[in-house]
């Protein structure tokens, strides 16, 4: 039954990544929101084929991806949230800053992922539904930095920008993750709070690509009127 449903998820993540290569593309975000999609599909169909492939020496490497992958490409999230931000900033010093600093505290997730977490790993076959986990049980501090800083930038975007979803998506996984931590369900509730967070994800990418059309579109109006106005002073 849990099989059916990680597939389930899977599936879900696969058509939202089909949905997502339907919109316009507006860059880096589009593209990482693309990856993630990606990402977390192959990661809970690696957790739905458990069953089939434990016995296997594949599905070791598999499950070993699974993790370096999480390591890798969540931080990204920090970047993806620096670019959406920048839209929302006046000064110019700062647009240009921000993604900088996103791309560093991305690089030192990802640095202490590898060093404390990756480096260490090892594989274990776990009780409650046998799939492969780390034998280690430390929480992922790198993961719960970059959540933490996430939902900041998702009150700032609330602030700033009326849209609280980036914030509610955020602040939904960290505290289901923060509640189910140690338990042995945890991993299903995890995962279903991903499905959620990754279309708050999206929609957000979406209001902000309309928003920012609509901006164009007023400021052309506005253009178009005052010279209008002009000609009919001359």
């Amino acid at each position: 039954m849990l099989a059916i449903f990680f597939a389930a998820l899977s599936l879900s993540h696969l058509g939202l990544l089909v949905w997502s290569l339907r919109q316009p593309s507006i860059g880096l975000p589009i593209w990482f929101l693309r990856c993630l999609l990606l990402a977390l599909a192959l990661d809970n169909m690696v957790i739905a084929l458990a069953p089939l492939l434990l016995e296997s020496p594949v599905y070791g490497v598999m499950s070993m991806m699974r993790f370096w992958i999480h390591a890798i490409l969540l931080p990204g999230l920090l970047v993806f949230a620096a670019y959406l931000l920048q839209r929302y900033v006046a000064s110019e010093r700062i647009r240009v800053w921000l993604p900088r600093l996103g791309w560093a505290l991305a690089i030192i997730a990802i640095t202490y992922g590898y060093v404390f977490e990756l480096a260490p790993l090892e594989l274990v076959v776990a009780d409650y539904y046998p799939r492969m986990i780390s034998a280690d049980s430390q929480p992922p501090l790198a993961t719960i930095a970059v959540n933490l800083l996430v939902i900041v930038a998702g009150i700032w975007l609330w602030r700033v920008a009326q849209w609280p979803w980036l914030f509610a998506g955020a602040l939904q996984i960290f505290l289901v993750n923060g509640a189910s931590a140690g338990l042995e369900w945890a991993f299903i509730v995890g995962n279903s709070a991903e499905l959620l967070f990754a279309l708050s994800l999206l929609a957000t990418l979406a209001h902000i690509q309309k928003d920012a059309t609509s901006n164009v579109d007023d400021r052309s109006g506005d253009s178009q009127a005052a010279m209008a106005a002009e000609l009919r002073g001359n």
